[in-house]
C-alpha cells in the first residue's frame, strides 16, 4: 500500500493494486502451460504480467468488486466453449432474430443483472480514462472528457445514470467466443467517440455525446427493455479486426516461441 488520493473518492487513504483488467480475466485466457497472449503498443506477447497500480482505496475497489466484477467474472466463456452468460441469456426467447442478428430484451430475465453487467463495463472504461497504465505515459488511455465524472460519480451511485452514453453489449455465441481481452481503446473516431473492450466472450461498445444517431442508441443496454446483442457480423467484424491487429505486431521471440509450442501440441492432438 501506499497514501495517496484515490481517484474514485477522492480522498487520501491507503492505495491498493488496483488491475486495469480484472485478475481474474488471465485465468480465463490462459489455455495449460501457455501464457495469455497480449496484443497492444504494437507488439504481441505472452505474460501473465498483470496491468496494475496505485489507483483506488480498499473501499473503492470493492465498489468495483461488489458492483459487477463478482458477478460477471464467473460467467465468461472458456476454452472449453462452456459460456454460462449466455446460456443464461438464451433461457428467454429473442425479442428479434433474423439474418444472424439476434436481441434479447434482459428486462424480461431476471437472471441477468443489468445493472451490475453495466457497471462491470463502465468500471473498465473509467479506469482507463483517469490512468495510463502505461510506465512511458501520463495520458490516460482513452478521454472521455467530462463523461468520466459522470461514470465515477454513477459508479458510487452519487447520480442517475450520464445522459449521452450509450452502451452495447454483444454476446459471442460459444463456438465462435475469443477467448481473449483487451484493454480499452478508442475505435476511430466520427461525428461521436466509441471505445471498445473486450472480455471472453463478450464485446463491449460505448459511444459518447451529444449526437450519436438513433440505431446505437437503440441498441444501448440502458435503453427500454435493456437490449442485449447476438450478432454474427459482429462478432466478424471483431475477428477480422484481431487478425489485423496480430498481422500488423510485432511478435516477439517469446510469442513465436509459444506459437510453435502450442502449434506442435495440435499436431500431436490429430
Amino acid at each position: 500500500m501506499k497514501i495517496g488520493k484515490c481517484r474514485m473518492c477522492l480522498q487520501e487513504k491507503p492505495l491498493v493494486r488496483s488491475h486495469l483488467m480484472p485478475a481474474a480475466l488471465y485465468d480465463y485466457c490462459r489455455k495449460g502451460e501457455h501464457q495469455p497472449i497480449k496484443v497492444g503498443g504494437g507488439f504481441v506477447i505472452p505474460t501473465d504480467r498483470q496491468t496494475q497500480d496505485f489507483l483506488l482505496c480498499g473501499e473503492c475497489e470493492d465498489v468495483l468488486n461488489r458492483g459487477g466484477e463478482t458477478w460477471i467474472l464467473d460467467k465468461l466463456a472458456t476454452w472449453e466453449r462452456t459460456f454460462p452468460l449466455y446460456d443464461l441469456l438464451a433461457k428467454v426467447p429473442p425479442l428479434f432474430d433474423e439474418d444472424g442478428m439476434i436481441v434479447y430484451l434482459a428486462a424480461q430475465n431476471p437472471t441477468i443483472e443489468v445493472k451490475k453487467l453495466t457497471h462491470f463495463a463502465l468500471g473498465l472504461f473509467w479506469k482507463a480514462s483517469v490512468h495510463s497504465w502505461r510506465g512511458d505515459s501520463t495520458d490516460p488511455r482513452i478521454d472521455l472528457g467530462p463523461y468520466s465524472e459522470e461514470i465515477r460519480k454513477w459508479l458510487l451511485n452519487q447520480n442517475t445514470f450520464p445522459d449521452n452514453i450509450y452502451l452495447t453489449v454483444v454476446i459471442e455465441k460459444p463456438q465462435k467466443a475469443q477467448i481473449t481481452m483487451i484493454d480499452p481503446y478508442q475505435g476511430v473516431r466520427g461525428r461521436w467517440r466509441t471505445h471498445f473492450v473486450h472480455v471472453p466472450g463478450v464485446l463491449f461498445m460505448m459511444a459518447v455525446g451529444k449526437i450519436v444517431d438513433d440505431e446505437v442508441r437503440a441498441f444501448s443496454i440502458t435503453n427500454a427493455g435493456n437490449p442485449i446483442n447476438l450478432s454474427d457480423a459482429l462478432t466478424e467484424d471483431f475477428e477480422k479486426l484481431m487478425v489485423e491487429n496480430l498481422r500488423n505486431s510485432r511478435k516477439t521471440q517469446a510469442y513465436l516461441r509459444a506459437k510453435a509450442k502450442a502449434d506442435a501440441e495440435r499436431m500431436e492432438g490429430l
